[in-house]
C-alpha cells in the first residue's frame, strides 16, 4: 500500500526571501510506494583493513532517532529510521587511510522498486576514506529512492562521499546529507544528479572545529519535464574554516531547477572563508531556472563570495567548434560535457565516469536539436 508523507522542512532557505520568487523551500508531499525488503547486497567488495562495514538490515544495526541532529531535519530522521529498508554503517579506525573507494551499488528493479537507504559514515582521528553511492534503475520503472547519509569527520580526518544518481525517467529521487567536521576535519562531497523525473538533493555541513573544511561539487542535467531541487548549506562555526561549493548544470526542453547555496558564518568563526559558484547552461526556450545564492554573516573577520553564471551557450565558443567541422548540436553536446568535467573528474571510479558520459550522450542524442 502506498504511503503519503509530508515533510515540512526540506531544502528550506535559512533566511527567507520574497515568497513570489519561489525559492524558500519547505513543505514536500511524497507518495511512497509500498516498501518491500531490499534483498540485494549493495556492498560486494572486501572490507579493507582499518574499516568496519555493516549492513544495517542484515547485521541488525539500530540507529537512534536523534532529533537534536544539527544537520538533518528531525522529521527526515524520524521518517528514515522508521522506514529504511537498506543502508550501511561504515567506521574508519583512527589513523587508517584507505586508498581504494568503498562502493555501494544500489539497483532499483521490479523486485525492488523502492530503496530507502540509511547510511552513517564515521572517520576517526587522522583517518581517510572515500565512499561511493551509485543508484541506477531498470528503464521505465516507476521507482522510488530516498537516501539519508550522515558523515562525521573527527580531528584531521577526511571523508569523501560520491553520489552517482542515474535513475530512470519515471523514478522519484530524494537525498539528504548531514555532515560534521571537527578540528582540521575535511568533508568532500561530489554529486551527479542526472536521473529521475523529480530529483531533490539536500546537504548541510557544520564546520564545528577550527581549520575544518568542506568542498562540494554538483552536476545536474534537466530535460523533458524534469524537476530538480538542490539545497546546500555550509555552516561555519570554528575559526579559520574553509568551504567551497561549485555547481554545473544544463537545462533543456521544459525542465525546471532550483539551486539554493548558503554560506553561513556563525559568531566565533573568525578567519573563515567561503566560496560559492554556479554555472547553468540554458538550452531551451521553455526552461525555468531559479538560483538563490546566500551569504549569512554574524562574524566580522570572514571572507565570503558567491557568483552565478546563467545563460545560453557562448556564441564565440560555439562558432569556433562549428568552424572545426562539428554541427551545432554536436558542438553544444561537447560544451555540456566540458562544463561537467571539473566535477566528474573527481569521481574515483573510472567505470562510473564512463557511465555518466554514455548516459549524457544517450539522453542528448534523443534531442534532435538543442
Amino acid at each position: 500500500m502506498d504511503m503519503q508523507v509530508n515533510l515540512k522542512e526540506f531544502n528550506t532557505l535559512p533566511a527567507k526571501t520574497w515568497r513570489w520568487i519561489g525559492v524558500n523551500g519547505g513543505e514536500l508531499d511524497l507518495t511512497v510506494p509500498s516498501i518491500q525488503p531490499y534483498k540485494f547486497q549493495p556492498f560486494s567488495g572486501q572490507v579493507p583493513d582499518g574499516a568496519e562495514i555493516y549492513n544495517i538490515i542484515k547485521d541488525g544495526i539500530v540507529f537512534m532517532n536523534d532529533e537534536s541532529d544539527p544537520t538533518i531535519p528531525p522529521e527526515v530522521v524520524k521518517f528514515m529510521r522508521t522506514n529504511h529498508n537498506s543502508g550501511y554503517f561504515i567506521h574508519i579506525a583512527s589513523g587508517k587511510r584507505i586508498e581504494k573507494p568503498i562502493v555501494l551499488d544500489y539497483k532499483l528493479e521490479l523486485k525492488a522498486p523502492s530503496v530507502l537507504d540509511d547510511n552513517v559514515i564515521i572517520a576517526e582521528e587522522g583517518s581517510e576514506a572515500t565512499v561511493v553511492l551509485h543508484y541506477a534503475s531498470q528503464e521505465q520503472l516507476e521507482g522510488f529512492h530516498f537516501g539519508m547519509t550522515k558523515l562525521i569527520a573527527k580531528r584531521d580526518a577526511h571523508i569523501k562521499l560520491v553520489l552517482v544518481q542515474m535513475l530512470g525517467e519515471s523514478c522519484q529521487q530524494f537525498d539528504t546529507i548531514g555532515a560534521i567536521a571537527q578540528d582540521k576535519g575535511h568533508i568532500e562531497i561530489v554529486s551527479a544528479e542526472l536521473g529521475g523525473k523529480r530529483a531533490f538533493l539536500n546537504c548541510k555541513t557544520r564546520l564545528a572545529g577550527s581549520k575544518s573544511a568542506f568542498d562540494m561539487g554538483v552536476i545536474y542535467f534537466g530535460d523533458g519535464k524534469r524537476k530538480i531541487d538542490i539545497g546546500i548549506v555550509s555552516e561555519h562555526q570554528g575559526k579559520n574554516t574553509q568551504s567551497k561549493i561549485e555547481a554545473h548544470g544544463a537545462l533543456l526542453d521544459d525542465s525546471e531547477k532550483i539551486f539554493r547555496g548558503t554560506i553561513d558564518f556563525k559568531r566565533g568563526s573568525s578567519g573563515s572563508k567561503g566560496r560559492e559558484a554556479e554555472t547553468t547552461m540554458l538550452l531551451g526556450q521553455h526552461v525555468r531556472n531559479r538560483t538563490a545564492p546566500l551569504i549569512l554573516c554574524a562574524e566580522e573577520d570572514v571572507d565570503g563570495r558567491h557568483a552565478a553564471s546563467i545563460g545560453h551557450v557562448d556564441e564565440n565558443r560555439l562558432f569556433y567548434l562549428m568552424s572545426r567541422g562539428l554541427s551545432e548540436s554536436e558542438a553544444k553536446k561537447l560544451l555540456i560535457e566540458a562544463a561537467f568535467s571539473p566535477v566528474t573528474a573527481k569521481i574515483p571510479v573510472p567505470t562510473f565516469r564512463q557511465e555518466i558520459s554514455d548516459y549524457l550522450i544517450e539522453r542528448l542524442n534523443k534531442i534532435e536539436k538543442i
